[in-house]
């Protein structure tokens, strides 16, 4: 038994093989990559049979079976997927698609059963943990890679369902009651915002957070609705994407929380007072950090700040603020920090330079963050805050690798953006039932630990000058080569997207 575990966790973290770097950034970094596996928990026993609890009696169903008989796909059970776009939704996608595919069905099944698209199902039920509908991301991400092994149009149906009143958008944190409510739906559609200080029973009521996930899962859906030629949905739910705009204050220029008669926020502060777990409107963080969580439109979020400049010299600040703490707080003490590695809503702010003309400061901080707040392998350092389904750990991957997605992976076509990875060389072993590649390879040239910013790159063999490629490109095989060197340089300042 013990051999055969050593045997399928070997196959498993081998589809990332990694030369070069120190031993404890290997370590590290299958020690992260093994965390961002370990959120498969199969509830399905071995003939495909599970428990069912959505209804008023536990029902044992079975998962869809191929033709020689044997289960398709598992059952799982999972945490939460909230935050899940800037980790496991990007890594999964291309490493591990057939797990991303079963989670996909799960979700389908569960909806099936029991009528919403979960977020969170343990125990064969709904947990309506965290906030929003980290479903939609999820999926349109898997769709639009090329994952689709399940029901797509029972999924596009769930998730339209979800954007509306009676959807589990209207489930809070928590929030079990059939006519939840605290989730605000009523006033989003009719606002375009979640006003604070709503009625209702759920944790998490916190209007502007909602109201700025509720946009970008909006746009997620827009994404899978076009790609599944639902045009005008398509349209309507672009349309949506667009309302993190009116939590927009110019006088402090930041997102700030609006109340039931549209006014402002009274007593509004950036970042809360040392050991609180919340600001006002803000779900586990606070407006600093949320006031970027615009992944489905950051050149709309960088003219707010009144153009790229600004809007450098505003996230750098942050950053210079955050670093003496090593851009963590003690889990449950998020409203005080500048910038929150330690929890979801603020894990992809190193990589927001690279839309407003400034790479090589995604590069800097990227390596900061992971050598200060995702570098330690003693038994001292562990994990900052809750790795929830593995979340941190496949963020600590990317982090490595040199690749992200602000956008989770949602867009119509998919993109990878870039910056220097730890190691010499990266083969991706891609699996043949999903991709028609073999392997990727990201190769790096002059790669010392002062040489941490990019210099220029070559994809399959031709000069790459901006800091994105398609993810069709990685699907279809070849090499990534990076030249690193020890300054910034002026490369990935023209463009910060390829299609």
């Amino acid at each position: 038994v013990v051999r055969e575990s050593r045997d399928d966790w070997n196959h498993q973290l081998a589809r990332l093989a990694v030369t070069g770097g120190t031993e404890n950034q290997r370590v590290k970094f299958y020690t992260d990559l093994w965390h961002a596996l370990l959120g498969r928990r199969i509830v399905s026993d071995v003939d495909g049979a599970y428990c069912d609890m959505t209804g008023p009696a536990a029902v044992v169903r079975h998962v869809a079976l191929n033709a020689a008989g044997q289960p398709r796909f598992p059952h799982h059970n999972f945490d939460a997927l909230w935050g899940s776009h800037w980790s496991l939704n990007i890594l999964w996608s291309f490493a591990y698609p057939e797990v991303m595919d079963a989670f996909c069905n799960t979700m389908v099944d569960m909806y099936r059963n029991g009528g919403l698209i979960p977020r969170g199902p343990s125990g064969g039920n709904y947990t309506y943990v965290m906030i929003g509908d980290p479903a939609a991301a999820f999926f349109a991400a898997a769709y639009n890679k090329g994952i689709r092994g399940y029901d797509a149009a029972q999924a596009y149906a769930g998730l339209r369902k979800n954007a509306l009143p009676g959807g589990i958008r209207n489930h809070a944190g928590y929030e079990h009651s059939a006519d939840a409510s605290s989730g605000g739906m009523k006033y989003y559609v009719e606002r375009g915002y979640v006003p604070e200080g709503i009625s209702g029973t759920g944790m998490h009521k916190a209007g502007a957070s909602m109201t700025l996930e509720y946009a970008y899962q909006d746009w997620c859906v827009a994404q899978l609705a076009q790609a599944l030629g639902h045009q005008a949905d398509a349209v309507w739910l672009g349309q949506r994407a667009g309302n993190y705009a009116k939590l927009w204050d110019p006088a402090v220029q930041l997102m700030r929380p609006r109340l039931v008669d549209g006014s402002w926020l009274p007593g509004f502060e950036p970042v809360g007072k040392k050991g609180s777990f919340a600001t006002k409107g803000f779900c586990e963080s606070n407006a600093a950090i949320y006031t970027h969580f615009v992944p489905q439109d950051m050149p709309g979020l960088i003219q707010l700040f009144g153009g790229p400049a600004k809007y450098v010299q505003a996230l750098n600040r942050q950053f210079e603020q955050a670093e003496g703490k090593n851009f963590v707080v003690a889990h449950g003490e998020h409203a005080e920090s500048w910038v929150d590695y330690d929890n979801q809503p603020g894990t992809a702010m190193a990589h927001l330079f690279n839309y407003a003309g400034a790479p090589w400061l995604t590069q800097k901080w990227v390596r900061a963050v992971k050598a200060q707040a995702f570098g330690d392998v003693t038994p001292f350092g562990g994990y900052n805050g809750d790795e929830d389904q593995g979340q941190m750990g496949a963020l600590g991957v990317l982090m490595a690798l040199g690749l992200f997605d602000v956008e989770g992976g949602a867009a119509l076509k998919p993109t990878y953006q870039i910056t220097s990875p730890l190691f010499d060389r990266v083969t991706i072993q891609l699996n043949p039932d999903y991709f028609p590649g073999k392997t990727f390879t990201i190769t790096t040239l002059n790669n010392q630990p002062e040489n941490i910013y990019i210099q220029s790159a070559k994809l399959n063999g031709q000069p790459l000058t901006q800091v994105s490629f398609p993810h069709a490109v990685l699907a279809q095989g070849g090499e990534l080569e990076i030249v690193l060197g020890p300054q910034p340089s002026t490369w990935g300042t023209s463009s910060h997207r390829a299609e």
